[in-house]
């Protein structure tokens, strides 16, 4: 085996499950490919003191580094952390759990938190099957218990003034 840098894919390869993208039958084959769209493109916004980032596209070794760089870029820039809407990813791997658990890791280090917002169904499966779906919801508020009218044991009913 030959190390080999990680955001350095070799020559010509392709992950097996991304669609391969083939001439229609009886098209003439070109040589040179037509230029495909970027695989993954990244917007992001302000939504109070959090930062939203809007993924679309494919999520892989190729492109987890410009997804990295946009997601610390909104993080560094945020209030309170980052929102990542992955509601138009087409495609998710390991390398887009491990940008999201990076920078998990770095938010917690300054006080802040990562949330996926409307994780596709590519995305909620790799989420849900490795059990890491929990560390990406927004946090719950805290249940403040109810109070409840307690008859007073003196036989009358002790509350706020107004009740009286």
């Amino acid at each position: 085996m030959h190390a080999r840098k990680a955001t350095t894919p070799e020559p010509g390869h392709r992950s097996p499950h991304r669609p391969l993208h083939v001439a229609a039958p009886g098209a003439a084959a070109d040589p040179t490919p037509p230029r495909q769209p970027s695989p993954l493109t990244t917007d992001s916004y302000p939504e109070g003191p959090r930062k939203v980032v809007v993924v679309l596209g494919e999520v892989d070794y190729e492109t987890a580094p410009a997804l990295a760089t946009a997601l610390r870029e909104a993080l560094r820039t945020s209030g309170e952390g980052v929102d990542a809407d992955l509601s138009a990813v087409r495609f998710w791997d390991c390398s887009g759990l491990n940008v999201l658990l990076r920078l998990r890791r770095e938010a917690l280090a300054v006080g802040k938190t990562i949330t996926v917002r409307s994780p596709s169904r590519v995305v909620r499966r790799v989420l849900t099957l490795t059990g890491t779906a929990p560390l990406f919801r927004p946090p719950q508020p805290e249940r403040v218990p109810r109070l409840e009218w307690v008859p007073s044991a003196f036989g009358g009913r002790h509350g706020s003034p107004a009740d009286d």
